[in-house]
């Protein structure tokens, strides 16, 4: 899904206007980016956690030459869906209580 069908279910679905709609995605973005800065982690109420993880240092190879290169270790964001998400997406699957972050049930 590109930006502008997002925005289009968006105003679709709620009801506002494409400039308000491109206001709020912008200012969610810029809140996501701003919590993951700072305090390494964003919750998204009723959908997941995005988690900034710290990638390991690791042996790569160059797929045009086949030459072996280090790739450095390095920070990557994570995302970890709540259980009503993971439900929807595998009808049936037993899901441990242990699975949402910090033992908070997500709010819808």
């Amino acid at each position: 899904m590109k930006k502008e069908d997002l925005a289009e279910a968006i105003m679709r679905s709620a009801g506002l206007t494409k400039a308000n709609v491109h206001r709020f995605y912008h200012g969610l973005i810029d809140t996501v980016k701003k919590e993951l800065e700072g305090t390494g982690e964003c919750v998204l109420p009723g959908f997941g956690v995005l988690r900034v993880r710290m990638r390991k240092a690791r042996e790569g190879r160059n797929p045009r030459t086949g030459e072996t290169i280090h790739i450095p270790r390095r920070k990557g964001v994570s995302f970890r869906p709540y259980k009503e998400l993971r439900l929807l997406l595998n009808p049936g699957a037993k899901v441990e209580a242990e699975d949402e972050p910090d033992g908070e049930k997500p709010q819808m």
